[in-house]
């Protein structure tokens, strides 16, 4: 797992060195910074669990699934997470073998789209231009048999679903259930809880394991989960390499603000928190202060939202 930065900096001599370092190494541990905290660790298991429903045992198949929740919960990063601690094996005496795949929908995404993405992700170079969208998915229901696909994981799946003519939502839908009925994998929809109310309504995709599915909420700003956020915000700032702790730790106040700002999403977190490194780095600052806080928020304020953050700690 080497394109995250998970390790925290336990002592002011490991700070100082991370604060040593060159621009561009810095600058990594802040965007691809990480820490496991219970939500991404509630994800993460889901996804395990999901893949290898049996411990020990072999991995599912013929299910679809999925991992919902609001834009900006983490999903995303917790599927890339997951992928990349997958060990791939080389090739053996049958070919290549892709256990887990992850791709992402976008709203321009269509079935014959998709089979290319897939194909493009099993390794296949190229399918041909001019056959019939079926056949172009059947020679990828063929690949996915061919590498021993296991999972099939489908981001931002809401784009396959919301604003569709008829012809395409027919034909995602009969994608996925010729996916599942390969029963060689399962294949998780990752994306928007309006996924589910879609699912619900196909009897056909529902069938396929009953849509079991983890939903993902934001901390929130009382209680528990205001302790877990600000916990959370303290987890963040050890890992960021400063030479100093940031206005992020320990200050209630501060901690109040991001809450307010981000709505306790973990990935409007990140943004905030990795905008501010750059402009403290960029002032050879020794930490992130409140006016970076201050300055970040200002350019990346959400329409409509006009309180005033970050003017005490």
């Amino acid at each position: 797992m080497t394109t995250f930065h998970e390790n925290p900096f336990k002592t002011p001599e490991e700070r100082l060195a991370a604060a040593a370092l060159g621009v561009r190494e810095r600058q990594f541990m802040v965007e691809r910074l990480l820490y496991k905290y219970p939500v991404f660790k509630k994800g993460e298991q889901f996804i395990r669990d999901f893949h290898f429903p049996f411990v020990g045992g072999t991995h599912g198949t013929g299910k679809i699934g999925g991992l919902l929740g609001s834009s900006r919960a983490g999903k995303s990063t917790i599927c890339t997470y997951y992928v990349e601690s997958i060990v791939l094996p080389g090739p053996d005496q049958d070919g290549e073998r892709y256990p887990v795949l992850h791709i992402t929908a976008t709203d321009q995404t269509t079935p014959s789209s998709l089979a290319d993405t897939l194909a493009t992700a099993t390794g296949m170079r190229s399918l041909p231009a001019k056959i019939k969208t079926q056949a172009r998915i059947n020679m990828v229901l063929d690949r996915l048999r061919q590498v021993r696909a296991e999972l099939v994981i489908i981001d931002d799946a809401q784009f396959l679903f919301l604003g569709r003519t008829r012809s395409h939502l027919s034909g995602f839908q009969s994608f996925l259930k010729q996916m599942a009925d390969l029963h060689t994998l399962n294949v998780l929809l990752v994306g928007e809880e309006s996924v589910r109310d879609v699912i619900a309504g196909v009897d056909y995709l529902e069938g396929r394991g009953g849509f079991k599915r983890e939903v993902l909420k934001p901390l929130g700003d009382a209680g528990k989960e205001f302790d877990d956020f600000r916990l959370l915000l303290n987890k963040i700032d050890a890992r960021l390499p400063f030479k100093e702790p940031s206005v992020l730790h320990d200050s209630s106040a501060v901690a109040a603000d991001i809450h307010a700002f981000t709505g306790g999403s973990i990935g409007r977190v990140m943004n905030l928190v990795r905008d501010a490194s750059a402009l403290a780095m960029n002032d050879g600052a020794t930490c992130i202060m409140l006016d970076h806080l201050r300055r970040s928020s200002d350019a990346l304020v959400r329409v409509g939202d006009t309180r005033n953050y970050f003017r005490k700690v």
